[in-house]
């Protein structure tokens, strides 16, 4: 069985302002754990939502503790930043330690796939891969005899 260190803080949505609350995240961590044979050993949360990852107090608290553990786990990275340039930070750090950072949310926001991309080991830099251009036919559109632009047309009160 996996043992891991859970880390929950409220997430704010940009456009709509509405929060991610720390207890329902804690409920999502629950069930991962129990479905994927996971033990969390130790929650750390924060309850203010700050873009210095490093500076937050449930963060600190939870790089200081001493306990050894195979992850850390988060409901979805936006819990600890939507920066890729500090998610790596973030991930090199944990890396260091020992742990690596797993989501129980499978979102398809490019934090959450460079998120995926660094815990399987994936390179900082993309493969250079031949570029082959294939010969194509061009299209052939036939001009419309009459053009119908009705609907764009207001209707007066």
């Amino acid at each position: 069985m996996k043992k891991a260190i859970a880390y929950v803080s409220d997430v704010i949505l940009g456009r709509t302002g509405e929060v991610i609350s720390r207890q329902s995240q804690r409920e999502a961590l629950q069930k991962h754990a129990a479905e994927n044979g996971i033990e969390i050993v130790a929650w750390f949360e924060d309850e203010i939502y700050s873009e210095n990852v490093l500076t937050r107090p449930g963060v600190q608290a939870m790089l200081a503790d001493p306990r050894g553990c195979d992850l850390v786990l988060v409901e979805r990275v936006w819990s600890l930043t939507r920066n890729l340039k500090t998610l790596e930070q973030v991930v090199e750090i944990l890396s260091g330690r020992g742990l690596r950072l797993e989501a129980s949310a499978t979102l398809w926001d490019c934090a959450s796939q460079h998120c995926r991309r660094l815990a399987k080991g994936g390179a900082k830099q993309p493969v250079k891969a031949p570029v082959v251009v294939a010969e194509t036919a061009r299209a052939r559109m036939d001009r419309p005899a009459k053009l119908n632009f009705l609907h764009l047309v207001r209707k007066h009160a």
